[in-house]
């Protein structure tokens, strides 16, 4: 037969390019034996990004090559992970039957039958090697309806979490995105634009969907799942966004079924709302400077011992609940903890053994768990009777406490009227439940061997006695293996050939081999298999007896452990909601403890969670720049602000912060806002006393940087954060402002400033510091009732500074801005030159009138004069240097006219007693 005319005219080809077809959009790896092969544009675009070469089905053979590239199948985990890391969608094509299968099929069609079983994108990701195990890996899809309302279906299939939210404005949904950095943002394409502005360099892999094109199906099954999770119905934009969700990620999973642990609805209004701004400048979840988890809250707070804890505790900071009562139990249970150190060390010690049981549950789900994953499953499993056990220690340690003697461990400044028998009661957060899943454990127990293989391809998985028929094969394998041996022993004493050797390999199966040095000695009945360069292989009717028995073993064998298997990780799928539910209680659990070894070992305190709109703060800390100091070397600050519409006991609702920089005021409002924040998820907060009153928003406006991206400058992304601010902070608000209007020109800002401060205390009447160095501003205490003035502290002598660190009542007397130079090293020259021209500006500005009050609808003030006149002497030597003609003058005529001119200047300047402005 004639090669074909193009190297794609083959039954093979034609497979894959039905396949392509169907995933048009997506990076095929068609399983060919041992590779994963990519074909055609395919290949031209990976081989660069995974480092591979290209090379062409056919080469030499036909006209139009097919250009190829492929990975081993082995090591197809690394090369995922990079195509996925750089965007890309891929589609796995698995071979579903093998060579011999598909020769007996009946039909002239014998090409090994091949199918896609996952395309693989940055938000449907399951494998254990590309998943951060303290981050989610969330899908969202995003819908919207005509009245502006977007609906958010949230999904990790990783772990089976499944909520949505709805979002009213383009302001809600850019916070909800940056709480939740999704890997995928799933919605119709004429969004794409809109989320790659909002999000920027931020903005996460991009999938377009029609959420019309969503089926019956899915939305039958979200409205189900809704009614069997419990809870109000879903409105249609959220029933939308949880079915494209779901129709997106079962579109990626073809022929399973996903796990998901309910469908829950996540409230806007249940939670303090942290947007986009304020989970950056607060460092949340990762610094401004490198963008690393070390040095942000999340990690100064985290002494969790689990994967699912460290995502629990990401989720409860991102989103910190308002509901007082869900507030307290969460203390009240921290509490617990904190009373009881030894039970408390024990309960973390046993979770150090329990492995991501959330995402094993899914992978068994899925079909892709390993026999060492499920091994780890089993050992996670085997620590639930111990931390149960715990918990019962715990709760009959607190019984006593119904009866007599005063509750141990209550570092509440204001639990009140909490009776002692509520105060004894185990809190619920700390319940475990009944269902430790004893079977599951006892199955892995019975059919895992102890240290099971990383992959079932190769057998080895089932503990010996578990399987009456796997003990046979296996009996049967290694009694043939024993006859080979038998075989080559009486085959060296019979031929006198001391090195004869009966080995195997895939190709010619099992033979005897002979060194060509003795191949005299071979008995006739030798049946010559293949020569090599030393030796000579045979092989005997004998042989091939025991072979085909052996290797009929081996395979059926490895047959029955994968059936064996097999049903094994069905048992895990079934139990799966099970699963679920209890790596929950053991997420809440570590992340419970691990907030109780915060407090105690930071001495964090029990905040007072109150309605009122207060902030009091006594010595309080900040979380993260504590840690990072010397012990003892952090200065805690007070502060105390009340949302009232008058003065309250000394207290205002807006703080006036001025002092140097580097003397602690960003510090010390960041610190009030973490402590709000903290309290809100539940933990306990870094001061001697808090007492916290409901926050709806905390809103930033902090630093200085522009956004290249949307071409905004540093001064227009500031009015736009600050614009934001104004329009959405509410008088349950706490609102933080650094330096406001400092990018344009002096008066400008200043107005900008007095007027913002203005409508914060007036029209908004929330909680709010405003750090500045416009000193103008602190003459506002005089007319604004709630607004009180503070500094930051510095301790002067002989033209140096030393910053304290403390916040005190009352305006600073100025910012220090030429000490702080001195420290950061300017040259001596640029210092004194700058004394003196702040001399002589603070004495012009002294023989001005005092500044009336700021109105930003009244005409404009005339035009500034100059300092002062040019002096007569100076006019004179400006004369003469406009009278010189450069062009016209040699080198040494101009370098003596350029003498004279500096000795002038000189004199002048002496006699007028320094520089002339």
């Amino acid at each position: 037969m004639n090669a074909p005319h193009h190297s794609a005219d083959t039954p093979v080809m034609r497979q894959f390019l039905d396949i392509k077809r169907q995933f048009a959009d997506a990076i095929v790896m068609f399983r060919m034996g041992d590779f994963y092969e990519m074909f055609f544009d395919d290949a031209i675009t990976v081989a660069p990004v995974l480092e591979i070469a290209v090379t062409t089905r056919d080469k030499g053979e036909v006209e139009n090559p097919v250009p190829m590239a492929g990975v081993p199948y082995h090591a197809i985990g690394g090369y995922l992970r990079t195509l996925v890391e750089r965007g890309f969608k891929v589609a796995i094509c698995e071979q579903m039957e093998t060579p011999e299968q598909a020769r007996l099929r009946k039909g002239p069609n014998k090409i090994v039958r091949r199918e896609v079983v996952r395309v693989v994108t940055p938000g449907v990701l399951v494998d254990e090697e590309h998943l951060r195990g303290e981050e989610p890996n969330y899908l969202v899809a995003l819908v919207h309806d005509a009245a502006g309302t977007y609906g958010l279906g949230v999904l990790d299939i990783s772990c089976g979490e499944f909520f949505v939210m709805t979002c009213e404005g383009a302001g809600a949904v850019r916070a909800a995105l940056s709480r939740l950095a999704p890997r995928e943002i799933v919605c119709e394409p004429g969004l794409h634009p809109w989320l790659g502005l909002e999000l920027g360099p931020l903005c996460p892999r991009l999938e377009g969907r029609d959420p019309a094109a969503v089926g019956a199906a899915q939305l039958a099954r979200v409205k189900r799942l809704r009614e069997e999770s419990g809870g109000e119905a879903l409105v249609p934009v959220e029933e939308r966004a949880a079915a494209l969700a779901l129709a997106y990620a079962e579109d990626t999973q073809p022929g399973q079924t996903l796990l998901l642990h309910r469908l829950r609805r996540q409230a806007f209004e249940a939670h303090l709302v942290l947007d986009d701004a304020s989970l950056r400048n607060l460092e949340v979840f990762r610094t401004l400077r490198d963008g690393q988890r070390k040095g942000s809250l999340l990690w100064a707070v985290d002494a969790t011992r689990t994967a699912m804890g460290a995502r629990l505790l990401r989720a409860w900071l991102g989103a910190p609940l308002r509901a007082l009562g869900a507030i307290r139990e969460r203390h009240d249970a921290i509490e617990a903890l904190l009373a009881e150190p030894r039970v408390r060390g024990d309960l973390q010690d046993r979770l150090r053994d329990v492995r991501d049981i959330a995402r094993l549950a899914a992978r068994a789900r899925l079909g892709t768990v390993s026999p060492r994953e499920l091994a780890a499953l089993r050992q996670s499993l085997a620590a639930l009777p111990g931390v149960a056990e715990l918990l019962g220690e715990l709760a009959r340690r607190r019984a006593p406490l119904l009866t007599e003697g005063p509750v141990p461990g209550d570092m509440s400044a204001g639990a009140g009227s909490k009776s002692q028998a509520e105060a004894a009661r185990l809190p619920v957060l700390l319940d475990l439940g009944e269902d430790l899943l004893q079977d599951v454990h006892a199955a892995l127990v019975r059919l895992l061997v102890d240290d099971p293989p990383a992959h079932q391809r190769d057998g080895g998985m089932i503990r010996a006695g578990a399987d009456a028929e796997l003990d046979r094969q296996l009996g049967l394998r290694d009694g043939g293996r024993e006859a080979l041996a038998a075989i080559e022993a009486r085959e060296r004493e019979r031929t006198g050939i001391a090195n004869l050797r009966v080995q195997h390999n895939r190709v010619f199966g099992y033979y005897i081999e002979v060194l060509k040095t003795q191949l005299s000695r071979v008995p006739a009945e030798y049946v010559r298999k293949q020569t090599t360069a030393n030796a000579e292989r045979y092989v005997t009717a004998e042989l091939a007896e025991h072979e085909t028995a052996v290797l009929g073993a081996v395979a059926a064998a490895l047959e029955r452990e994968q059936q064996l298997f097999t049903a094994l990780r069905e048992q895990v799928s079934a139990a799966g909601d099970r699963l679920l539910a209890v790596a929950e209680a053991l997420a809440r659990l570590d992340v419970l403890a691990g907030l109780a070894e915060i407090a105690e070992s930071h001495a964090y305190v029990r905040p007072d969670m109150v309605e009122e709109p207060v902030l009091d703060i006594e010595e309080g800390r900040h979380p993260v720049v504590e840690r990072m100091l010397d012990a003892g070397r952090f200065v805690p600050n007070n502060l105390s602000l009340r949302a009232s519409t008058t003065a309250s006991g000394g207290a205002g609702r807006l703080a006036l912060l001025t002092g140097p920089n580097m003397g602690g005021k960003s510090t010390a409002m960041r610190m009030a806002a973490l402590v709000a924040i903290l309290a809100h998820a539940g933990a306990f907060v870094p001061a001697v006393r808090a007492r916290v009153g409901v926050v709806d928003r905390v809103f930033t406006r902090v630093g200085a940087a522009d956004d290249l991206g949307r071409g905004e400058s540093t001064f227009m992304v500031e009015m736009r954060e600050a614009a934001q601010i104004l329009s959405q902070a509410t008088p349950r608000s706490l609102v933080l402002l650094d330096e406001i209007g400092r990018g344009t020109a002096t008066y400008d800002g200043l107005a900008l400033a007095w007027a913002i401060t203005e409508f914060l205390h007036d029209q908004i009447g929330c909680r709010a510091l405003f750090a500045t160095h416009y000193h103008e501003l602190t003459q506002l205490q005089a007319r604004l009732v709630g607004l009180r003035n503070a500094h930051v502290t510095v301790h002067e002598e002989r033209g140096s500074i030393v910053f304290l660190h403390r916040v005190e009542p009352g305006p600073a007397e100025r910012s220090y801005g030429i000490q702080v130079g001195r420290l950061a090293g300017l040259p001596a020259s640029v210092l004194r030159r700058a004394q003196k021209l702040l001399t002589r500006l603070e004495q012009a500005q002294g023989e001005a009138r005092p500044m009336p009050q700021l109105d930003l609808f009244t005409p404009p003030a005339p035009a500034p004069q100059p300092v002062d006149a040019v002096p007569p002497p100076l006019a004179a030597i400006l004369a003469d240097l406009r009278a010189l003609h450069p062009d016209e003058l040699s080198p040494r005529n101009a370098h003596e006219a350029l003498r004279r001119l500096h000795e002038r200047l000189v004199a002048v300047e002496g006699g007028a007693g320094g520089h002339v402005l």
